[in-house]
């Protein structure tokens, strides 16, 4: 637990911010529950409610927690315990992408774990001590652009599949969360009246949960590996023919053999009758690949949908009744803010420099390990048990995530 200087002075930074800035993130604000948590602990306390923003930002300014959260679902009383007393109304449709669901290279450079029983440690994450085989693993994450990278493009892929396969264009609003990836708030009447089983079915979907080849249209019969016509096509039956007709007219002859699991000589001969092969997905069957022609196109089809499916939160979409953090509040782990943004401005949103909020005056912090890490365009670290002196923003962030003392 951190020295409760570097906390009291943790919360003095927070406080201040929040009287010289005022949160309007929430609609329908007097009909949501909320909750909060001190440094280390993100819920400790729920089932508030506030009448108004105003009301909402003087516990902000007052109290000052390190974490607030709120429900996408509306009610009637929302502050009354049990659940079954708030009367439910109806309900945004939150989606989260998390870095930590998400397998990157990046992890085995900032990421550690060490083994409670043999105290055999590491760099990277693992489940499981390759020593002595415990799961009791204490895990050190951070974060680095590379994987929020990776998260960033799992929210575009999201918008694209809401936008295009289901045509939900308005009522969309982004923020980052503060941490480790983004959340997605879908608010609009045909959304917020959805069945908890209408959302798991959209989940389903999204994640590719349960997905069957020959349910798309693709079935081996005489030889031939049949398609669905592509005009013809929908879901992921044509997701995955416009993904496979645009790595052939670009004759991807690296991401084919890979995905494919074929050697590199043979897919660049296939690729030859590149033409064919087009006009076969045109008429509905991919054209024959030798002998194993129907493994490979089943572990390619397969990998596909590996690489085109999300990797989202499904407890924080399926939940009608959990709370998520409330965009435009402080991350208590971080230091961070929980930015809100326009979609138009996500490919181009840099979650570690945008929501920089705090000043970059001199602060002597001490530091315990840390690997190298980079905010507001300055790389800071590595660092070892070591006295420094930091920008306020960074010297924050690593008390935050309890890496470093005040001094």
């Amino acid at each position: 637990m951190a020295e409760q200087k570097t906390i009291d002075f943790l919360q003095k930074k927070f406080s201040s911010y929040y009287r010289e800035n005022f949160v309007d993130s929430v609609p329908e604000i007097a009909a949501r529950e909320f909750g909060y948590g001190v440094f280390g602990k993100k819920i400790i306390s729920r089932h508030y409610s506030f009448a108004s923003s105003k009301e909402f930002n003087y516990f902000l300014r007052e109290q000052t927690p390190f974490f607030v959260s709120y429900s996408p679902a509306l009610y009637e009383f929302p502050a009354k315990r049990p659940m079954e007393k708030k009367n439910y109304l109806k309900s945004d449709l939150i989606y989260e992408f998390d870095a930590d669901d998400i397998k990157t290279d990046c992890k085995q450079n900032h990421d550690s774990w060490k083994c409670a029983e043999c105290k055999t440690q590491g760099n990277g994450l693992v489940d499981n001590c390759p020593s002595c085989g415990s799961n009791s693993i204490e895990k050190t994450e951070w974060i680095c652009n590379k994987c929020l990278d990776a998260t960033k493009k799992q929210t575009l892929k999201l918008i694209d599949f809401l936008e295009k396969d289901f045509n939900f264009t308005e009522g969309i609003s982004l923020n980052f969360s503060g941490s480790k990836g983004y959340h997605i708030h879908l608010r609009n009447e045909k959304i917020q009246g959805m069945s908890q089983p209408a959302r798991i079915e959209l989940l389903d979907f999204l994640t590719a949960k349960d997905l069957k080849l020959e349910e798309l249209g693709f079935v081996y019969s005489k030889q031939k590996m049949l398609c669905m016509k592509e005009e013809n096509a929908f879901g992921w039956s044509k997701k995955l023919l416009v993904v496979l007709k645009e790595m052939i007219e670009k004759e991807q002859t690296e991401e084919i053999s890979a995905l494919g699991n074929a050697r590199t000589s043979t897919v660049k001969r296939f690729l030859e009758k590149k033409e064919l092969i087009l006009k076969g997905i045109k008429n509905g069957f991919l054209f024959p690949f030798g002998s194993k022609s129907k493994k490979f196109w089943e572990t390619l089809l397969l990998n596909l949908v590996e690489k085109e499916k999300l990797f989202v939160d499904r407890q924080t979409s399926m939940d009608l009744y959990k709370i998520i953090r409330v965009p435009e509040t402080i991350h208590g782990s971080t230091g961070l803010l929980g930015k809100a943004f326009e979609k138009e401005k996500l490919k181009e949103f840099k979650p570690l420099d945008e929501s920089i909020i705090f000043s970059s005056n001199s602060l002597k912090v001490f530091v315990k390990e840390t690997p190298k890490f980079y905010l507001n365009g300055e790389n800071f670290g590595p660092f070892n048990s070591e006295e420094v002196i930091l920008p306020e923003f960074a010297a924050i962030y690593l008390m935050a995530r309890n890496s470093a003392e005040l001094r």
